[in-house]
């Protein structure tokens, strides 16, 4: 499966990783084949992820110095990454989200905002369109923790589609699209925009 790449230098890559891969055994390797740089047998590598079920936008480094630049920029929060996600219910217009996070007690791989912690998780989002008993919403997280949108979506009462994990009504997969990421380099923005996958235009078709 090639990989659609929807930026590439000779210091980074931003490709549409598609729904059902996940970025290390399966994107880093096709990656490799595709975009390494000559005699970069340790390149391309991540410097954020995206879940196995959710496709769009993933940015990755070719070189040490991206990889660098890249990191910084992620840590001092200068990177956008908006998403689209078809949510079960009828949410408010829009809202923002800032709540406790952390790992459940009885299970170290599911998170939760019933914790009590000082880490927080900080998204926004507002309504896209309004479908039959559910919504699509354009999420802007302003922090990246794992599982963040699927969990603070679905205990506001408005799981993703698809997300067994979190209790999302049952879909082709998990209905959660990387739309787009904004990023600082080489001294100017970077704006990509993956377009919208088959099997979520053909859920919303359905919905409507």
């Amino acid at each position: 499966m090639p990989l659609a790449v929807l930026f590439r230098d000779l210091q980074l890559a931003v490709v549409d990783k598609p729904a059902g891969l996940a970025v290390d055994e399966d994107v880093l390797p096709l990656a490799a084949r595709e975009l390494a740089p000559p005699g970069g047998r340790s390149w391309p590598r991540v410097v954020h992820r995206l879940d196995r079920g959710t496709s769009g936008c993933l940015l990755l480094a070719l070189r040490k110095g991206a990889e660098t630049a890249l990191k910084s920029a992620f840590e001092e929060k200068r990177v956008e990454k908006a998403y689209l996600a078809l949510v079960q219910g009828s949410p408010p217009d829009r809202a923002e989200l800032d709540t406790p996070y952390g790992q459940k007690k009885n299970n170290r791989y599911e998170f939760t905002t019933h914790v009590i912690t000082a880490r927080r998780a900080r998204l926004r989002y507002q309504v896209v369109e309004r479908l039959r008993e559910a919504a699509l919403l354009r999420v802007d997280l302003d922090t990246g923790r794992t599982h963040q949108i699927r969990v603070q979506l679905a205990e506001s009462g408005f799981p993703v589609f698809g997300d067994e994990s979190y209790g999302g009504p049952q879909a082709s997969r998990l209905m959660l699209h990387a739309e787009r990421l904004v990023f600082p380099h080489d001294g100017r923005v970077v704006e990509c925009v993956a377009p919208l996958p088959d099997d979520l235009r053909a859920a919303l078709v359905q919905l409507r």
